[in-house]
C-alpha cells in the first residue's frame, strides 16, 4: 500500500514539473520538496534519510519504495510457504497417529487370537490327559460284559474278566471288536489257548487301552502287551521294537494284542 501511494505521488510530482515548465520552477521545487516529504511519510522513513536534488529525491523514493515492496511481498511468500509447511505437518503426524493406532489394533486382535488359541490348545490337552488318566488309572469294577469273538472254543476266564474291565473303564471301548480264540495264531501260548485278546481300535483308543492295562498290569493279569509294532512286557520297563510283519494288522497298527497269565 505504501508502494502504490508513493508511485502515485512520485507520477504527481513528474506531471506538474511537465506541465509547469522552466518558470514555475522555484514553485515546483517547494511542492516537490513537500512531496518528498509526504513520500518519505508514506514509507514511513526520516526526511532526513532522502536528500540531493528534486530528481535525485524522486529516484531515491522510488527506489525504496520497490525496495519496500519487494520486502512486504518476500516476507508475504515466506509467511505462505510457513503455513503450507505447518499444514503439511499436521496432515503427516495425523496420518502417522491414525497408522500407530490401526497398528495397535492389529496387535492387539493378533494377541487376542493367539490367546485364546492357547486357552483352546491348553483345554484339549486337558480334556485329553484327563482321558488318558481315567483310562489308565481307572476303576477295574466291571459294569458292562465284553463281547468277545472266538472261532477256536472259548476265552479263559481272566482273559474274559480284563475284557469286561477294559469295556467298562475306558470312554470309548465298549464298541470295539475284541478277537479272542483263533487257531490260526501261531504262539499256541496266546490265541489258541484262549488267553490273549485283540482290541481293535483307533490310535487314540489303542493308547488308552495300553495305559489301562499298563496302569492295572496285576489286577488285570497281563503278561505281555504288543501295540504299534512294539512289545512290552511289565508295566515299569521300555518298549521293545519288533520286526516288520509286512501288514498294519500283523505289525499291531489296528489293534492292541494282550496276553494274560493263565
Amino acid at each position: 500500500m505504501a508502494y502504490v501511494m508513493a508511485l502515485a505521488i512520485v507520477s504527481a510530482m513528474a506531471a506538474v514539473n511537465s506541465v509547469a515548465g522552466a518558470p514555475a520552477a522555484a514553485t515546483t521545487a517547494t511542492q516537490e520538496q513537500s512531496s518528498s516529504a509526504a513520500v518519505a511519510e508514506a514509507l514511513g522513513i526520516a526526511d532526513a534519510d532522502v536528500g540531493g536534488s528534486p530528481v535525485q529525491e524522486r529516484e531515491q523514493l522510488g527506489q525504496l519504495a520497490a525496495s519496500r515492496a519487494q520486502r512486504e511481498s518476500e516476507q508475504a511468500a515466506e509467511a505462505a510457504a510457513a503455513a503450507a509447511q505447518a499444514q503439511a505437518e499436521q496432515v503427516a503426524a495425523a496420518a502417522r497417529a491414525e497408522a500407530e493406532a490401526q497398528a495397535a489394533a492389529e496387535a492387539a486382535a493378533a494377541a487376542e487370537a493367539a490367546a485364546e488359541a492357547q486357552a483352546a490348545e491348553a483345554e484339549t490337552a486337558a480334556e485329553a490327559e484327563t482321558e488318558k488318566e481315567v483310562a489308565a488309572g481307572g476303576s477295574t469294577a466291571v459294569s458292562v460284559v465284553a463281547r468277545i469273538s472266538n472261532s477256536a472254543g472259548s476265552t479263559r476266564s481272566q482273559a474274559q474278566a480284563a475284557a469286561n474291565a477294559v469295556v467298562s473303564n475306558v470312554p470309548g471301548a465298549d464298541g470295539i471288536t475284541i478277537g479272542g480264540t483263533r487257531a490260526s495264531a501261531a504262539d499256541p501260548g496266546g490265541h489258541p489257548s484262549g488267553l490273549a485278546l485283540d482290541y481293535m481300535c483307533s490310535p487314540s483308543l489303542g493308547d488308552a487301552i495300553a495305559e489301562y492295562h499298563i496302569a492295572n498290569w496285576d489286577e488285570l493279569g497281563v503278561e505281555y502287551i504288543i501295540w504299534q509294532q512294539r512289545m512290552l512286557s511289565s508295566p515299569g520297563g521300555a518298549w521293545k521294537s519288533m520286526e516288520n510283519r509286512g501288514s498294519a494288522t500283523a505289525n499291531h497298527m489296528d489293534h492292541v494284542h494282550v496276553n494274560y497269565r493263565g
